[in-house]
């Protein structure tokens, strides 16, 4: 492996991911007067801190809406992959609980704002505000963990005749650049930790790369994580809203049920891979994938969990500033990376032989 290629690569997809860029904001009264005069919208405006995007919540007398205005290093394309994605799905499974975009006056999904501060013009976007419990907030069962898995399932049957000239963007949450990122166990000191991330990008190289080029592909949601799910424990079909569609992105499916699964690997752990199977049965309820794309599940949503933990610890090295707190939030992440790799891996073709029964 050439390190110093890898080092390069990391960098430009997370250029593209919009992860290089400083913050960029728009004052209060800018955004109000924008809505009003795009979206004929007014109200009580409140912003949400995000990663990236400038996020509001905008109250008026009936009704709640989620605003949103991409950071000026984003390709406005790319915004555009994402609000082509929600309309399709609007349009291709109108069942399915997805947030609903709301148009402008001139019947536009997004508004373009000049930037004077960055390569691209900025890009509006308002939203109706889903109400509902996130699926993190709650300790499923495991029938309604099924049915968070089903429903994925359906976005993605949903999504497979949707295409796009940016859906194969550089991501760098995707799977598929998984293997070049080793560089980033330079930021990790603990030895046992290395160990362990070694250990994961090994098997991956092993087991999951000769595939990679033949693994079913489309674009997929992209981050169905519990932060991104709604959930109604008094509807039959639990999830309640889908949420959040900056990921949005071609490419393995399994990496896509992999980000569910590796939010849910060892929360309980007793038995780290209990809830992320649950999920996994759900979603193969709905659709059926080879075996040979099970085994490389396995080991591609251990390798999602620990993207996670190692671009924190990166961002950690970027952003001094925030040191602290992002290491802070990266340190449970190893602790359930060390009880699941501490447990047997599950067996995928026998395990859902068995639920069958």
């Amino acid at each position: 492996m050439d390190v110093s290629i890898d080092s390069e690569f990391i960098d430009a997809v997370a250029s593209e991911s919009g992860l290089l860029a400083g913050q960029s904001q728009l004052a209060d009264s800018v955004v109000l007067d924008l809505l009003e005069g795009s979206y004929g919208l007014t109200g009580a405006l409140v912003r949400i801190p995000t990663e990236k995007d400038e996020t509001f919540r905008l109250r008026d007398s009936e009704e709640t809406y989620l605003v949103k205005v991409s950071p000026p290093d984003e390709d406005p394309m790319i915004v555009h992959l994402q609000t082509a994605c929600m309309e399709h799905l609007e349009a291709a499974a109108p069942e399915l609980p997805v947030q609903r975009l709301v148009r402008s006056l001139t019947g536009d999904p997004q508004v373009f704002l000049p930037s004077p501060a960055g390569p691209f013009d900025r890009v509006l976007r308002v939203m109706r505000f889903m109400s509902g419990d996130l699926l993190a907030s709650q300790d499923a069962s495991s029938g309604q963990l099924q049915l968070v898995g089903s429903s994925l399932a359906r976005v993605g049957l949903a999504l497979q005749d949707f295409e796009h000239a940016r859906a194969d963007r550089l991501l760098l949450w995707d799977l598929k650049h998984f293997h070049r990122m080793r560089p980033l166990l330079n930021y990790v000191d603990e030895q046992h930790k290395r160990s362990l991330a070694e250990d994961i990008f090994d098997q991956f190289d092993e087991k999951v790369v000769p595939l990679l080029d033949t693994l079913t592909s489309q674009v997929v949601h992209g981050d169905f994580s519990p932060f991104n799910v709604l959930i109604d424990p008094d509807r039959p079909e639990y999830v309640a809203g889908i949420i959040d569609f900056g990921d949005v992105v071609r490419t393995p499916v399994i990496f896509d049920l992999s980000v569910t699964m590796a939010n849910l690997l060892g929360t309980d752990p007793s038995s780290p891979w209990k809830h992320a199977l649950h999920v996994m049965d759900g979603y193969l309820n709905i659709r059926p994938l080879p075996v040979q794309e099970l085994e490389a599940l396995i080991i591609s949503a251990q390798a999602r969990l620990l993207l996670r933990a190692l671009i924190t610890q990166w961002r950690a090295s970027q952003l001094p500033e925030r040191c602290d707190y992002l290491l802070s939030h990266s340190e449970p992440d190893w602790d359930r990376l060390t009880a699941t790799a501490a447990a047997p891996a599950p067996q995928p073709a026998h395990h859902t032989l068995n639920q069958t029964r």
